[in-house]
């Protein structure tokens, strides 16, 4: 079976004034069908482009994206793209339109892509809110007036909207406190298993992500240093820098977080 998605010896590299700055370096992994994987790594090594160049926003300076088998084209590929390919971004409250109604925000989509009428519309966008446990009358607030979990809930039903495949969370969890960090993941996990979506977990804090994630790629500099079994290699690194990731947890265990 063709893997959904293939990242093939990608590199990027950025022009800046003092020179040519590599970001990807011979990058390469696939994700199956209904399957997660964790893309880890501090900031600066790469994550949110390699992001970028899965939505066609960007495309590779040498190597390849292939999605269904079908290499990605970049910009010419990017409206198609969108109803398969969502992402949700490290804080709604800058992307969710702060004039638009919950309700606004949630059709949007499906008026963009024609998916049924008005009312239609309407019901799968109640629908989506039950599903992320927010009540019906949240639908007539705006951004502004939601709390950041709220928002980032508002956000994972939007991407929803249009029947994604693959879900991509560069970073979904940052800014949350803990408990909302826990309801999110335990959410992700609940609709991953019910949608059979296809996740691709972009952070650099990995509390949580082994009960999300069974597979693991951890990013340095532009590189994938380390990858496997998510539990495997939590509890056995083989690379320096991913031990030092690892430890540097400081929240609590997995099991505890998401019980």
């Amino acid at each position: 079976m063709i893997p959904l998605i293939q990242v093939e010896s990608v590199s990027k590299q950025y022009n800046t004034a003092s020179g040519k700055i590599p970001v990807l370096r011979d990058v390469s992994f696939h994700l199956e069908e209904g399957r997660s994987l964790c893309l880890a790594g501090e900031s600066g090594a790469g994550k949110s482009t390699l992001a970028r160049l899965l939505l066609g926003m960007e495309v590779p300076d040498s190597g390849r994206i292939l999605f269904q088998g079908r290499v990605l084209g970049g910009k010419a590929h990017r409206r198609e793209l969108k109803q398969f390919i969502q992402m949700i971004w490290q804080d709604p409250a800058v992307y969710l339109n702060p004039y638009y109604t919950v309700a606004e925000l949630i059709t949007e989509p499906m008026k963009i892509f024609n998916l049924g009428n008005g009312l239609f519309q309407r019901d799968r966008m109640m629908g989506l809110l039950d599903s992320m446990d927010l009540p019906g009358d949240l639908s007539a607030r705006r951004p502004w007036e939601l709390s950041g979990g709220q928002c980032q809930r508002v956000a994972i039903a939007r991407a929803l909207a249009v029947n994604p495949q693959v879900l991509i969370c560069d970073e979904a969890l940052a800014g949350l406190d803990i408990p909302q960090q826990a309801r999110i993941l335990k959410l992700l996990m609940h609709l991953r298993q019910r949608l059979n979506l296809t996740c691709l977990f972009i952070t650099h804090d990995l509390s949580g992500v082994s009960r999300l994630c069974p597979e693991m790629a951890i990013l340095k500099d532009g590189r994938i240093i380390e990858a496997g079994d998510t539990r495997q290699l939590m509890q056995h690194p083989a690379h320096p820098y991913s031990r030092q990731l690892i430890q540097s947890r400081n929240t609590p265990s997995d099991d505890d977080r998401l019980s």
